[in-house]
């Protein structure tokens, strides 16, 4: 039996195969036709065998045809196959509810954005209106929306839209009036509810969307479990096998441990706590061991905001960014005295290139805390889209 791929394929082909589920274990599939990349150095091989979940056999079509007797062949038809991609930076919890909730992140411009609220409104009444995904980049109208625009659709209720990145997010007037959001509400350090002084636009940028957090419903274990199960099934959808899960709380590692132990998550996940819940791993240290398909790694830190959303703490403006200080809360501080052995494997950072001093004094001090740390990364936010 042949199965052609499509170029739109390529993604899942060589993926595929590393989240077989236990039912394909007698399965024999032989994989040509196209460049199969094998991930060790620039090397791509002929064919690809693979006996139930793991590949049996990589090298020269002939071979593989000799070892492969009664194999169901997948034809690439010039397409290219890749081991599984593993995503360095993602919010599982995160991309789920957006599944689950105005996902945003179709939207091709603020006009289209704004439709689709509308739409959502009308098929969704009563109760407040939640959605992420929105990324003003390459809208034609080259601004974020604001109160004003969500007004104009949805006057009624709240609404409270995210941007892509979690960094910021947009509250219409019914949002900010339950939140006791107004004009005179003070701006918070190293982020911004104003965009104009003295005029509430809507934006809540990092600091400021706690704010608006009072507001928002809570998710029940169900709703959480439901949404880790959507965003397992979009990344194994698109070719991922790994994902590296920041920010994650006590919540949702507890359920996504269930789920990868009832067979029902096959995304191999490494995990970063957020700071705030992140008492386990700094007690015990990290757990998992390599082949493990879920290890607690460490802890996520945030030192500024993120360039996207114009929260990042920058040496000097620039085209797109004010000047912005970065600042320490005690809470920070009282989490950073307490970062002690044993430590995580790994800390992760959220920051920008052109950080300020204070930035990086921020990040130098975690170091010393937690010196020598075996590997740091600084990681940037991706969603798939």
């Amino acid at each position: 039996m042949t199965a052609p791929f499509s170029r739109r394929g390529l993604l899942a082909a060589g993926a595929a195969f590393a989240i077989l589920p236990a039912r394909a274990a007698v399965a024999r599939t032989l994989i040509t036709g196209g460049p199969i990349y094998t991930g060790v150095g620039a090397t791509r091989v002929e064919a690809l065998l693979v006996e139930g979940a793991r590949i049996a056999f990589a090298g020269p079509l002939a071979e593989a045809r000799r070892r492969a007797a009664n194999a169901a062949l997948i034809d690439l038809r010039g397409a290219a196959a890749f081991p599984g991609f593993v995503d360095s930076h993602v919010h599982l919890t995160g991309v789920g509810m957006r599944e689950l909730t105005l996902n945003l992140a179709p939207a091709t411009s603020l006009a289209d954005a704004m439709a689709r609220l509308g739409a959502w409104a009308q098929a969704n009444p009563g109760g407040i209106i939640s959605g992420r995904g929105w990324i003003e980049t390459h809208w034609p109208e080259r601004r974020t929306p604001t109160r004003a625009d969500l007004d104009a659709v949805v006057p009624d209720r709240p609404v409270y839209l995210q941007r892509a990145d979690g960094h910021a997010g947009v509250a219409n007037s019914r949002a900010l009036a339950a939140a006791g959001i107004t004009d005179s509400t003070p701006t918070l350090p190293a982020a911004g509810s104003n965009a104009t002084p003295g005029a509430a636009t809507g934006l809540l940028v990092d600091n400021a969307e706690q704010l608006i957090a009072p507001i928002l419903p809570t998710p029940d274990d169900a709703r959480v479990r439901e949404a880790l199960r959507r965003a397992d099934a979009l990344y194994t959808a698109r070719g991922w096998t790994g994902a590296h899960n920041m920010s994650v709380d006590r919540q949702s590692l507890r359920l996504l441990e269930a789920l990868t132990a009832q067979g029902a998550a096959r995304l191999r996940t490494d995990h970063y706590m957020d700071v705030g819940e992140a008492e386990d791993v700094l007690a015990k240290g990290p757990r998992g061991e390599a082949g493990d398909r879920l290890r607690l790694r460490g802890v996520k830190v945030y030192a500024d905001g993120a360039l996207g959303s114009r929260g990042a703490a920058l040496l000097a403006p620039t085209a797109t960014h004010r000047r912005c200080a970065a600042s320490s809360s005690p809470s920070a501080r009282r989490r950073s005295r307490s970062m002690r052995a044993p430590k995580p494997q790994g800390l992760r950072s959220q920051r920008t290139p052109s950080a300020t001093p204070a930035t990086v004094r921020c990040w130098t001090g975690l170091r010393k805390v937690w010196a020598p740390v075996d590997r740091m990364r600084a990681g940037g936010s991706s969603m798939p889209r």
